[in-house]
């Protein structure tokens, strides 16, 4: 390994701290998220206006698929932490000596 290759002293190689340090400003995500949904609307308005199609069905309304997906994600996420709780084992579940003894 050269020591080009070698990572900087907090363990992190001097390509990833080119690539995404500008990433670590203050306010970075507040700043994106801002953006983000600065585009989402805008979308949407843009669909109100320039949209000649008649509202007949839930799905035509400017807004609802992605209204739709964002609820329907955040459901799947958060569906697995009753069923991570549900199928979670004890920390020693395969430390435990009686596990490992035959009968």
């Amino acid at each position: 390994m050269s020591q080009k290759d070698e990572p900087a002293g907090n363990g992190e190689h001097p390509v990833s701290v080119l690539l995404y340090g500008w990433m670590r400003g203050a306010g970075f995500q507040k700043k994106l998220v801002l953006v983000l949904m600065a585009i989402g609307l805008a979308a949407v308005v843009l669909e109100v206006l320039l949209s000649s199609k008649p509202v007949r069905d839930p799905g035509s309304i400017p807004g609802f698929q992605a209204f739709f997906g964002f609820i329907a994600f955040g459901g799947a996420v958060l569906s697995g932490w009753p069923l991570g709780r549900f199928l979670r084992r004890r920390e020693d579940y395969y430390e435990r000596p009686d596990r490992n003894t035959p009968p």
